[in-house]
């Protein structure tokens, strides 16, 4: 019942609030053009994140989770490292939305910059990004905290954690193209850890609400999450999964992610979604005007 309510508070809070968050980006001149070339306010995933992250913290505190198993102590509490997940990527995502340029795109862009001696928010993002995963990761599986971390037999296990978490928070950015559609992306993925039947889809249950009373404003293009919402959203979903799947089922979706990130240097998903009538309809459900 408290999962509910502080859900139901986080979306609430979220809706009411949104308004004048919004005409304080504007009066700060925090806008950029969207894919129409209108100028509408960005970052307005921090909002959302930040109310979601504190909601979850919150819960942590009032709730025993009873569930989790022992080993994990109770510095490792899901909706701890979840609070720490969406804050810590959000904040890399912050750094791009106030920074960040569009000269170079996708990982290989940013490679080669840094190769050519010039530093892009986006390399930062991957270093920051994939250190801050393996952390938590390592967090996660450690029995009793650092001081007992599993550097010996659990090290193939943290990689992939770590690296799975980074690249997830990477890949909702890779959506946020189009209203609505980051947001439609991490619903989706939620519904899996849902039917995985993991009690940290419990625990999301807060970030959920807040993201629910953000996307009416998103989905009528009045505001776009920008990277400080879609990197903390695929963190949320990276972690979870950490906790839903077993260790070569997360393997094989790190694999996939990678995948996807190596597509996206080719080809344009948009165009997909959009020759794609199912996906399409999806895409365009909820949004106002194409």
């Amino acid at each position: 019942m408290q999962i509910l309510l502080f859900s139901i508070l986080a979306g609430l809070g979220t809706y009411l609030a949104m308004p004048a968050f919004l005409e304080l980006l504007k009066e700060d001149g925090a806008l950029r053009k969207n894919y129409r070339q209108d100028s509408v306010p960005v970052g307005g995933g921090f909002l959302f994140i930040w109310i979601g992250s504190v909601m979850g913290a919150l819960l942590g505190l009032t709730e025993p989770w009873t569930w989790i198993p022992t080993g994990l102590g109770q510095a490792a509490r899901p909706s701890t490292l979840l609070a720490a997940a969406a804050l810590g990527y959000g904040l890399l995502g912050l750094l791009d939305d106030l920074v960040g340029t569009r000269k170079q795109t996708g990982l290989l862009g940013h490679g080669r910059a840094l190769l050519g001696g010039q530093l892009t928010t986006g390399a930062v993002k991957a270093a920051a990004g994939t250190a801050l995963g393996l952390l938590l990761a390592a967090y996660r599986l450690a029995p009793g905290g650092f001081s007992e971390a599993p550097w010996a037999d659990g090290l193939s296990a943290v990689a992939v954690d770590g690296l799975l978490i980074a690249a997830a928070a990477n890949t909702l950015n890779l959506f946020d193209l189009r209203p609505g559609r980051a947001g439609k992306v991490f619903l989706m993925g939620y519904s899996f850890v849902l039917l995985r039947g993991n009690p940290v889809s419990l625990v999301l249950l807060p970030w959920l609400g807040s993201l629910l009373g953000y996307l009416p404003y998103d989905l009528r293009g009045e505001v776009m999450m920008g990277d400080v919402g879609s990197n903390a959203l695929g963190s949320l979903l990276g972690l979870a999964s950490c906790y839903a799947l077993a260790l070569p089922a997360r393997l094989a979706f790190l694999v996939l992610l990678i995948l996807l990130h190596l597509l996206a240097e080719r080809i344009s998903f948009t165009e997909i979604i959009e020759n794609h009538w199912l996906l399409h309809r999806l895409d365009l459900w909820g949004r106002k005007g194409p």
